[in-house]
């Protein structure tokens, strides 16, 4: 072959190299933004009926993802801004920066405070506010917990007894046993920091305790106990949300931690007495721009990846390689290069002697 069908037939073999590879290098899973309006901000996510997500919006709507697309609905919120929910917001207390709504005929706490959470137990409706703890039992309202400002709570299952507890800003967890609800809670820092703010919780499949806070994440067996910090993620980090996802067929627990950097997640691997990191800590980009804010929430979608808040709503979904377009555009333009210069192309005839 001639040095001219050479620098002809160059172009186009690297362009159809580059085509191929941006079609076939590997991907990865990336977070990518939902199809809300883009001025809505995402206050609170939960889950609705029938595997559908629930988002309340700091302008007071409902939005409801079918799985197809997302449809606001008419909850009766007038407009009050949502920060907790825990389901169908037509049949559960919803907490509110202007006091508890309830479907029921349940008065709300006195004063309505600000309510930063709700958790519905067998023993009474739980209310956490920025002073303290509001406890709905025996048809009127008590408060177990006062002076204290709460922001999330949590049940937790362990050796056949139930303790709840609540996290608070700037002074660690309370707890108690469910049969003692109405009882003043006890402290339940030892092994966190001083002055820690506590923000979020999850639990293991075999009942261990697991808390973010503004300084790493920790994990408790039972009440009392001492807090463990977690090797693997770093003690600066500020953890916002958490979701424990069931074991794998490895027997591993995905843990999705959201903070003010993205989605990350550790695998964990548990017996009885112990939990440790099965692998090293993984973190997820957005596809295009990344979140403007942290992740304040995440929620599992049926058979896909999570779905988190960080202002906007976004899914962790497969994609293909960063940048494989460009791959491809590289090829395309190759392509075209190579076809020009070989219609141009015009090798002299040989000539007789």
């Amino acid at each position: 072959m001639t040095l001219g069908r050479i620098a002809v037939a160059a172009p186009i073999a690297i362009g159809l190299v580059l085509i191929a590879l941006g079609f076939l290098l590997p991907g990865g899973e990336r977070l990518i933004r939902e199809n809300l309006p883009l001025e809505t901000h995402v206050t609170v996510l939960a889950q609705g009926d029938d595997g559908t997500i629930l988002a309340a919006t700091q302008a007071g709507e409902i939005w409801r993802f079918d799985g197809d697309g997302w449809e606001q609905e008419d909850a009766g919120l007038e407009g009050r801004l949502v920060l907790a929910m825990r389901g169908e917001p037509s049949r559960r207390a919803v907490g509110t920066a202007t006091g508890l709504l309830s479907t029921t005929d349940r008065a709300p706490p006195p004063g309505n405070p600000r309510v930063s959470d709700v958790l519905e137990t067998e023993a009474g409706l739980l209310a956490a506010t920025p002073e303290g703890l509001w406890v709905h039992a025996e048809d009127t309202w008590h408060r177990p917990l006062s002076g204290v400002p709460l922001y999330r709570l949590a049940k937790q299952r362990r050796d056949g007894r139930i303790h709840l507890h609540a996290a608070t800003i700037g002074e660690g967890v309370y707890s108690v046993a469910i049969e003692t609800l109405l009882s003043p809670w006890t402290a339940n820092s030892r092994g966190l920091p001083d002055g820690v703010k506590a923000l979020c919780f999850a639990e293991t499949e075999g009942g261990m305790l697991l808390l973010g806070t503004d300084r790493g994440l920790y994990r408790q067996s039972v009440p009392g106990e001492t807090w463990a910090a977690l090797a693997q993620f770093p003690r600066e980090r500020r953890v916002l949300a958490l979701y424990r996802a069931s074991p794998d067929a490895r027997g591993l627990q995905r843990l999705w931690i959201g903070t003010d950097d993205g989605l990350s997640a550790l695998d964990l691997a548990e017996t009885r007495e112990a939990l440790s990191i099965a692998g090293p800590l993984r973190s997820f980009d957005a596809l295009w721009e990344p979140p403007e804010t942290g992740v304040s929430w995440i929620i599992p979608v049926a058979g896909e990846g999570p779905m988190v808040s960080a202002g906007a709503v976004y899914r962790l979904s497969a994609v293909r390689y960063p940048g494989w377009y460009r791959l491809v555009l590289a090829g395309i333009l190759l392509l075209l290069v190579g076809g020009w210069l070989w219609l141009g192309f015009n090798p002299e005839p040989a000539r007789d002697d």
